[in-house]
């Protein structure tokens, strides 16, 4: 029954996807099948039982071993894919001639411990947007297109702004 109901849902949703035009640039629609998939993904954080001794070159091959595999499970985190509900999303527009990111869309109590007001409009500094951005609280547009967590870094991070060692300070302590 439960299968059935899927397969009806994913059959309405697939219908009603050809009669709409494209999703914006940058948007990528996921089908029932994948919003399930994401949701039913294990996003546990690797437990650590190693502090940075561990990590002091003993040339030890069971360190090296530790090594590899902390690597190996860092990247696996950096390259799943991040699914967010685009609604629970804060739109924001980045300015760079005034180095700052200034709120598109409606924000909650939550937004207001962060960034600014600026001529009557709610702003985040530089850093704080990667962070937001980073922990998918934010999406981030420049000339009217959303930038990916890596053009954002690209675009946000530099002299004038906020250099990355700066950018690193500030999000360990948010």
């Amino acid at each position: 029954t439960w299968g059935r109901k899927f397969e009806e849902v994913a059959t309405n949703w697939h219908l009603t996807m050809e009669a709409e035009e494209e999703p914006p640039a940058g948007r990528r629609l996921l089908s029932p099948a994948e919003l399930l998939a994401a949701r039913m993904r294990d996003h546990k954080i690797p437990q650590r039982s190693l502090g940075q001794k561990d990590f002091i070159p003993d040339g030890a091959e069971e360190q090296e071993s530790k090594l590899r595999q902390c690597r190996k499970e860092h990247w696996q985190l950096l390259e799943e894919e991040r699914v967010v509900r685009l609604g629970s999303l804060v739109k924001a527009e980045w300015k760079p001639q005034e180095g700052i990111v200034e709120l598109k869309s409606p924000a909650g109590k939550f937004w207001h411990t962060m960034g600014f007001t600026q001529h009557g409009n709610q702003c985040l500094l530089p850093e704080e947007a990667l962070y937001l951005l980073e922990c998918g609280s934010l999406q981030l547009f420049y000339k009217d297109l959303p930038l990916s967590v890596q053009e954002a870094y690209e675009e946000l991070l530099s002299p004038k702004s906020v250099s990355l060692l700066k950018y690193q300070h500030c999000s360990n302590t948010l």
